[in-house]
């Protein structure tokens, strides 16, 4: 399996796609902070670095997943796979050694996108005002987040024949899992009341009262109940909505659900692709 590794990280850093990643993360995250100082509005002030990192890690999901698809979907389309196969390599070795290359791409990603920010973020826009312990609860999380997601694209990836397909499958699993996390941290963090005086006159009386507290009214857009209990559940399985939400305190299970998530879906990848036909 040693052979297989090294030789997937001499090919991982031949070809041009790593290295497209990289400029895009560069254009999304650097050349956005290097905009927003060189032209700067008059009395607006500078932003903080945490927004382009989490813009960054958002980007990086979806370069993932093109990422791999693109490198271990061209393993299917030249028979890689099967060669290595007739070379003597039994398949849990395939599998293990193409997650490692994968995954040793996206950490060079997500370290990409913690480096720039973090240079240029504090070179020009006077450095995070994350405290540090919202920083580490930021690395745990998205670090485990990554985990799952490289897991996941490579299931797609090695379990999927057909390269065009295994790549549509990966992306729009990206953009999904990108959507639901911001959607339903939106959802989650809407109020269940609302100050009086936030809302106009003529409106007032168009929502329910706080018998106990007349300066708060119900907002009808909390969402409760089962629905929100379905919220709570998609929010602790979607590693971008931990993400985003990276800023509140530790969140224990969230970590905990990654991890669990990464390991069924590495041995589901492996048993699919041990019954996989090749030919």
């Amino acid at each position: 399996m040693n052979k297989l590794i090294r030789a997937g990280i001499k090919r991982m850093f031949r070809i041009k796609t790593l290295y497209i990643c990289l400029a895009v993360l560069f254009l999304i995250g650097g050349f956005d902070i290097i905009k927003e100082f060189l032209f700067r509005e008059p009395g607006r002030d500078l932003p903080d670095p945490g927004g382009y990192l989490l813009s960054g890690f958002l980007t990086t999901v979806l370069l993932s997943a093109v990422f791999i698809t693109s490198f271990l979907g061209a393993e299917h389309q030249y028979g890689t796979l099967r060669n290595k196969i007739v070379a003597g390599n039994n398949r849990l070795s395939i599998y293990v050694s193409s997650f490692i290359v994968c995954y040793a791409a996206v950490m060079i990603m997500y370290g990409f996108v913690w480096l720039e920010t973090t240079f240029f973020g504090t070179l020009m826009l006077g450095g995070y005002t994350y405290g540090a312990k919202e920083l580490l609860n930021l690395f745990l999380i998205s670090f485990l987040g990554f985990t799952m997601l490289t897991a996941l694209f490579v299931l797609i990836a090695l379990c999927v024949h057909s390269k065009s397909l295994g790549s549509v499958s990966a992306v729009i699993a990206a953009f999904a899992i990108m959507i639901c996390g911001v959607m339903t941290v939106q959802i989650l963090s809407v109020p269940a009341f609302i100050p009086v005086e936030q809302i106009a006159a003529q409106d007032l009386p168009d929502y329910e009262k706080v018998p106990d507290d007349p300066s708060i009214v119900i907002n009808p857009d909390y969402v409760d109940g089962g629905r929100r209990k379905v919220f709570e559940t998609v929010h602790l399985l979607c590693p971008v909505s931990q993400m985003i939400s990276s800023s509140e305190e530790p969140n224990a299970d969230g970590m905990l659900v990654s991890l669990a998530e990464t390991v069924v879906l590495l041995a589901s990848g492996m048993l699919i692709f041990k019954k996989r036909d090749l030919n």
